[in-house]
């Protein structure tokens, strides 16, 4: 019988899941022409065929996968060569950091200390301040204009006569006074305060002293405040005790605030001495029920 020959496809044939393969090269496609021009048996062996084909078609995938994958390999190369250098930067700077770190290591007991000087230095200079103000009172209600155009011919008789106290002469030496530097007030506001500066510790310590035994003061039926005058820093530590001031008077604990900020008591006959109002309220907590002073005097009040 005259044997029948099979002609091989050259054409892309769809495979069973429907999908077509890539075209062959067109060395390839010549091996495959001319396998199907020969016979099959006996011109050509079958083995040497398929190797040759193999081989066209794994150098066809190799050219497409090289073409496809020397753009990625390029970006690795430049993401290694950027990684190396960020790693060389990082070594300088845990280096540089590392210097550093030794060098302030010693700093932080040094800042301290600093910080301790000033604050010694800053107590030294408000101290310096209020020893400045030692012979100040500071006179809170009085109507603006009452001192007229010569305020120091004004006090030196108006105070005297204010807290009842007999001087010399009938009048108090004083060096100079003024009203505190703000602007001046409508007649619906509070007037500015008066400070007066005494010539004499000792004529300021008594006119402090009987302010307080008369307690209230007037100018033509206007109430008067007089108190000591201190700085910003001693005026704002004495304002934290108000409160715990506000409970020892309903508690009937007489009491004395001290030079710069310390509140004295006495209570159950003891005195006692505070320099914060954490630590006064913390202490009147702990004090029994029906507790009391047994005596209404308490030590005077430092300037």
């Amino acid at each position: 019988m005259p044997s029948t020959q099979k002609k091989l496809n050259l054409g892309s044939k769809p495979g069973k899941s429907g999908e077509n393969h890539p075209p062959l090269s067109d060395h390839a496609v010549a091996v495959m022409a001319e396998a199907q021009s020969s016979p099959l048996p006996g011109q050509m062996d079958v083995d040497k065929l398929v190797e040759r084909i193999s081989a066209e078609v794994l150098k066809a995938v190799e050219a497409s996968f090289e073409k496809k994958i020397d753009p990625v390999l390029k970006r690795l190369e430049t993401c290694a060569a950027n990684i190396s250098a960020l790693d060389v930067k990082m070594k300088e700077a845990e280096a540089r950091i590392s210097t550093q770190e030794d060098v302030t290591a010693g700093y932080g007991a040094k800042i301290s200390e600093v910080e301790l000087k000033l604050e010694a230095a800053l107590d030294k200079i408000d101290d310096l301040e209020n020893r400045s103000r030692r012979c100040n009172v500071r006179v809170i209600g009085l109507p603006e204009g009452s001192e007229g155009t010569n305020p120091v011919s004004f006090f030196k008789t108006w105070l005297p006569e204010l807290v009842a106290v007999s001087f010399k002469g009938g009048a108090v030496k004083i060096d100079r006074c003024h009203r505190v530097l703000a602007r001046l007030p409508s007649s619906a506001q509070r007037p500015r305060a008066v400070i007066i500066k005494l010539h004499n510790f000792q004529d300021k310590a008594r006119i402090m002293q009987a302010a307080r035994r008369k307690q209230s003061l007037f100018h033509n039926g206007i109430p008067i405040m007089i108190f000591e005058d201190f700085s910003a820093a001693v005026l704002k530590k004495r304002q934290g005790f108000y409160h715990v001031k506000q409970r020892l008077r309903e508690m009937g604990v007489p009491f004395a605030m001290m030079y710069p900020a310390v509140l004295r008591i006495k209570i159950d006959g003891q005195e006692k001495s505070f320099r914060s109002p954490e630590a006064v309220s913390a202490y009147l907590d702990n004090v029994p029920q029906g507790a009391g002073p047994r005596s209404s005097s308490v030590a005077p009040a430092d300037c």
